[in-house]
């Protein structure tokens, strides 16, 4: 039987109770659910609402579940929480119904979901502290590595792959504000005692329940606690944001491992080879990486759908949300699992990117923004004149474009054209640059700053009551 429906509305059948039931899923926050439970019961028990000794029952029991609850998905249930109920009842008898004084599934779930969320973006920002920390170290022994950028996929600036590195380490640091300030403004907020949507008159201290569960503030009208699924979309879109754009880092690396390019060699763990072709060695985890991006972006889409036009109040469509946000959340965490040992273990081929940048003409834009300098006239001038020498002596030397583009501003080409790739890094002098030098002091700074990042994180862990390994 089911627990609660039936007293009204009588047996249902197996293929409905299959179809309209979250057991399954509810497997993912099983933990959560009776954590929310527990702090449910001490409440009811330091009000003088449940008898001291039913409450201690039934914390027993409850703690025991958080160590094994498989048991629970062995109960024909319509969810988690009837489940639970329902196995208390079976261990401590009548005196289970105690429990269900002020509480609503409504307003269970919807905490039982914060919680969850928190803790996987703790881990989020665990993972990507861990894959700044290397990127930061393995720029460094990169500084002075030459790598030609592209726009359009077309060469473009002469570049370092210290500056490329520190390109995707700040790219995370980003994510990393955006997930402290989601998870500390947006998620980190009770909804617990706020009942079914309007509220309870059990005396219930919300407060009180959200200093139990570590909550630093509560969802204050009841309503929107316990209907709102606005922490879960914009946790979720900024966690799709992250996979995104690590979808394009990994096309970058995919790319660049094929041997037309040859400018990384992949960890061998991250290859694999054809069935018919032995020579293949595919990069197979970026592959899937930039594969994953597409899948959380279906997820997405997915939850924005349900919830549209969905009226106000809670509706058992807010049910079929859970699973598309911890599919998107364990999944995206799980690849940057990888990711990071990518990022370890990545080298780059020094020798190819020297021969490769000086085949191309990566530095003509620098020698036209020089001449520009030098000669005092606009740059669209000399940019234009550029194109003109161009056109009519093609790019191949670029020596000789350099003298005849001199030439015709009658600017002496002495040192200019002469110039190698390393004088025009250090030319450039605007923060941010691929400079060496500039480039040391970037790197000291995110170091700096990913150390406040670090304390900020193990913090949040300490109030939190997290166990941090």
């Amino acid at each position: 039987m089911t627990l609660y429906r039936e007293a009204l509305l009588g047996k249902t059948t197996e293929e409905i109770l299959s179809f309209i039931s979250s057991i399954d899923e509810d497997k993912l926050i099983v933990v959560e659910v009776v954590e929310v439970l527990i702090a449910h019961v001490k409440h009811l028990i330091s009000k003088g609402l449940i008898p001291n000794d039913v409450g201690d029952k039934v914390l027993k029991v409850l703690s025991d579940l958080l160590k094994d609850n498989e048991v629970l998905f062995k109960v024909r249930a319509e969810d988690v929480h009837e489940a639970i109920e329902k196995y208390l009842r079976d261990v401590v008898g009548e005196d289970a119904g105690w429990i269900a004084l002020g509480r609503s599934r409504n307003d269970h779930v919807a905490t039982a979901l914060r919680l969850k969320t928190r803790k996987l973006l703790l881990q989020y920002i665990d993972r990507l502290l861990r894959i700044r920390g290397l990127l930061l170290d393995k720029s460094c022994k990169y500084v002075e590595t030459p790598l030609p950028l592209t726009t359009h996929l077309q060469l473009a600036q002469l570049s370092t792959v210290a500056h490329y590195l520190t390109y995707i380490e700040e790219m995370l640091r980003e994510y990393t504000d955006m997930i402290f300030y989601v998870l500390g403004n947006v998620v980190n907020k009770s909804p617990l005692g706020a009942g079914a949507v309007a509220g309870t008159t059990v005396p219930l201290d919300r407060y009180e329940l959200a200093s139990i569960l570590g909550f630093n503030d509560v969802v204050g009208n009841t309503l929107l606690a316990t209907s709102s699924r606005d922490f879960i979309v914009v946790t979720a879109s900024v966690i799709t944001s992250l996979i995104t754009s690590l979808s394009r880092v990994a096309e970058d690396f995919i790319i660049w491992s094929t041997p037309q390019f040859n400018y990384v060699e992949p960890p061998p763990q991250h290859l694999a080879t054809s069935s018919m072709m032995p020579h293949k060695k595919n990069l197979v985890t970026m592959e899937v990486l930039r594969a994953l991006s597409g899948e959380v972006i279906g997820h997405l889409t997915a939850m924005f759908s349900i919830l549209k036009a969905n009226p106000s109040g809670y509706n058992l469509d807010l049910q079929e949300i859970n699973k598309h946000l911890l599919t998107l959340l364990t999944s995206t965490l799980e690849a940057l699992v990888i990711f990071e040992d990518f990022i370890k273990n990545v080298e780059f081929n020094t020798n190819t990117l020297s021969n490769e940048v000086i085949k191309y003409s990566l530095i003509i834009t620098d020698i036209a923004e020089q001449v520009a300098i030098k000669c005092s006239k606009p740059y669209r001038e000399v940019h234009r004149e550029l194109a003109s020498v161009l056109r009519d002596l093609g790019g191949d030397n670029l020596g000789r474009v350099c003298r005849e583009l001199c030439r015709r501003f009658n600017v002496s080409d002495e040192g200019l054209c002469s110039i190698n790739l390393n004088e025009v890094l250090r030319l450039r002098k605007v923060y941010g640059s691929p400079n060496p030098e500039l480039m040391l002091k970037y790197i000291s700074k995110e170091k700096e700053v990913l150390d406040l990042d670090y304390n900020r994180y193990l913090n949040l862990v300490k109030v939190l009551g997290v166990n941090h390994e």
